[in-house]
């Protein structure tokens, strides 16, 4: 069994003793290239992400400073999630992306860049991850996650996430007939705000 496997078999025990909620799961596809997009505001986003479209394994993006922390580091190469360096043009993070794509796997990226700290429901989408699912002809698949801090937590509220409909990127289009980044975007982000619990709850 893969280490990978392993833990989200444990997260999974986990989530049902402290009463995790995921809806849509039967929205997964389970073949073909897929990016998962979510909202995020706490560390076990990662895990709650995981959860909802295992049995599909999902390859991470870690930020490169985790790759200072030697435990967090042997967990990320173990779990064939890959480091990316932010504020900059990584293309070993891109090809390493594509390369999980054209293999007909699953990406995980939260499109905010970070941990959302304010009180806007969402941070303004980068454009990063629908370049690279463009390229990759890979679906987009929206989740939002709601309560994430409280996973390990008993009573209300409980952590939930929701899972929305798959969408393909071929409409985003500009004048000259090119794929917009910019505009895949941004409606991403509306689906993500209209999934949130009363469009704001977090």
């Amino acid at each position: 069994m893969r280490l990978y496997d392993f833990l989200v078999g444990l997260f999974s025990l986990l989530a049902r003793l402290f009463g995790v909620k995921i809806s849509g799961r039967e929205q997964v596809p389970q073949t073909g290239p897929l990016v998962v997009i979510g909202n995020h505001r706490c560390w076990t986003d990662i895990l709650l992400m995981a959860l909802a479209v295992y049995p599909r394994h999902v390859h991470f993006m870690a930020k490169s400073e985790y790759g200072q922390n030697k435990p967090l580091d042997w967990l990320i190469r173990h779990c064939e999630c890959f480091k990316v360096e932010r504020g900059e043009v990584d293309v070993k993070a891109i090809k390493t992306a594509l390369g999980y794509l054209k293999k007909q796997e699953v990406l995980g990226i939260f499109p905010e860049g970070t941990r959302n700290r304010t009180e806007a429901p969402l941070l303004p989408f980068k454009e990063g991850a629908f370049m690279i699912a463009a390229r990759g002809k890979a679906q987009v698949l929206p989740l939002t996650i709601s309560h994430a801090e409280r996973f390990f937590k008993l009573g209300r509220p409980k952590a939930e996430v929701r899972i929305g409909a798959a969408f393909s990127l071929d409409a985003f289009q500009n004048e000259q007939g090119k794929f917009d980044p910019a505009q895949a975007a941004a409606y991403a982000g509306e689906q993500i705000k209209k999934m949130l619990p009363n469009g704001q709850d977090f």
